[in-house]
């Protein structure tokens, strides 16, 4: 499970060529350069952001409070702790994580538009509001029965991995109790009494199963058990008439490689967790790679859900920067995103663009006759599924582009 987490972070943050974790697109130069400082100078996000998506996976939420300044912006962050905070939205408490009940009087959360946090420090009993503002509240929001909450990646691994703790523990029991041979000794008792057979058989198992040891400080005899003898062997009495003395070996447990009900239970987990085995080296790659590369294509469209979840307050936290620069008018001219963190979607949206292509061409194409099947608006409408807007526009960067030809054709 551990290394499931280690895996969703390692994955959702990839890093691209040029150094960049978090990519910047914007109007201006100067908003650009702007919040690309903030992400890796003051955030450091090719540090932290790996260590706040392994949280958010584990715990579902993570809250980092924000370092702000009225003149400079956003100056850093810090990491709060999951299991105390609180988030009241629209002035409501919401139960989940459970937490004592939190004074509302003192923390200022009862007006009905905004939203506040507070950090139950259980510790010492006290309560510390924060405004929506300074606070990033990242959270997966996987299932509405925990809002405004999100809820861990773990959620649904928790009742199969404690059966699996306890079929591990009764497993490895079984295996230390029954994986040791054990003998039989038949002892001839001849006619002693049947009052002293017991003693007698004390006597003779002593004889064999422990050894005499002086202590050289007392000089007292201790006898200590000896441990290269099986503690579990049988001693029986047998009565003239009956054969000799000997020594009979039982066999060990047979079934100890038994493994069915430990891997069902471990399959489990691998479906809650949604990490293909093959990645946590459970399963080896099985045709050429490419069913790794269709559970891959799945594995990627998760950490896609985990990115957006980042991608989400890290946006909120560029809004509060420049807001606090000054930069109002540029609220919304800029867009963050992440790398990929698989290019077998990639090839996968290069394959299926490359079909479209191909089917349009055959659509245009004059299967003879001098009239083509199709018109190439009707191809771009119907099969590349353009719209109005981005027709007109090709339409306008082929005359360009003509024209651009045309030119250099001349020079």
């Amino acid at each position: 499970i551990g290394t499931a987490l280690d895996i969703f972070a390692e994955e959702s943050c990839p890093m691209s060529d040029d150094g960049q974790m978090v990519k910047v697109t914007a109007n201006s130069e100067r908003v650009k350069g702007v919040l690309e400082d903030l992400f890796t100078n003051r955030l450091a996000v090719n540090t932290t952001l790996p260590m706040v998506a392994r949280g958010l996976c584990k715990y579902g939420n993570e809250y980092m409070f924000l370092n702000l300044s009225a003149t400079d912006g956003v100056l850093g962050w810090t990491q709060l702790p999951s299991k105390e905070m609180e988030r009241y939205d629209h002035g409501m408490n919401c139960p989940y994580p459970s937490m004592s009940n939190t004074n509302l009087a003192t923390v200022d959360v009862n007006q009905s538009d905004r939203t506040r946090f507070v950090w139950n420090r259980s510790a010492t009993s006290t309560y510390i509001p924060y405004q929506n503002w300074q606070i990033a509240h990242f959270r997966l929001l996987y299932n509405s029965e925990f809002l405004p909450y999100g809820v861990s990646t773990l959620h649904k691994a928790r009742r199969a991995f404690r059966l699996l703790s306890m079929m591990e523990d009764a497993m490895l029991m079984y295996r230390l109790e029954r994986s040791v041979e054990r003998r039989v000794f038949n002892i001839d008792v001849g006619n002693i009494n049947e009052e002293d057979v017991p003693s007698y058989m004390e006597q003779i198992a002593d004889s064999f199963k422990r050894t005499p040891v002086i202590d050289p400080l007392t000089g007292q005899i201790d006898t200590r058990k000896s441990w290269m003898q099986a503690s579990e062997d049988f001693f029986i009495p047998r009565r003239p008439g009956d054969n000799t003395s000997k020594i009979e070996t039982l066999p060990a447990g047979q079934n100890l490689t038994a493994m069915d009900d430990i891997k069902y239970m471990q399959a489990k987990i691998f479906t809650a967790l949604r990490v293909p085995k093959a990645f946590l080296n459970f399963e080896d790659e099985k045709g050429d790679g490419k069913n790794l590369s269709l559970l891959d294509v799945r594995f990627t469209r998760t950490v896609n859900r985990i990115q957006q979840s980042l991608l989400m307050e890290l946006n909120k936290i560029a809004i509060i920067h420049l807001m606090l620069l000054g930069l109002k008018d540029e609220l919304t001219q800029f867009k963050l995103s992440m790398n990929n963190p698989s290019s077998q979607a990639e090839m996968l949206e290069i394959e299926n663009l490359a079909k479209k292509v191909t089917t349009a061409k055959d659509a245009v194409s004059d299967p003879g006759g001098g009239i083509p099947l199709t018109s190439m608006t009707w191809a771009w409408k119907h099969i590349m599924k353009f719209s109005n807007k981005e027709i007109e526009r090709m339409l306008e960067d082929m005359r360009l582009e003509a024209a651009l030809a045309i030119e250099l054709s001349k020079t």
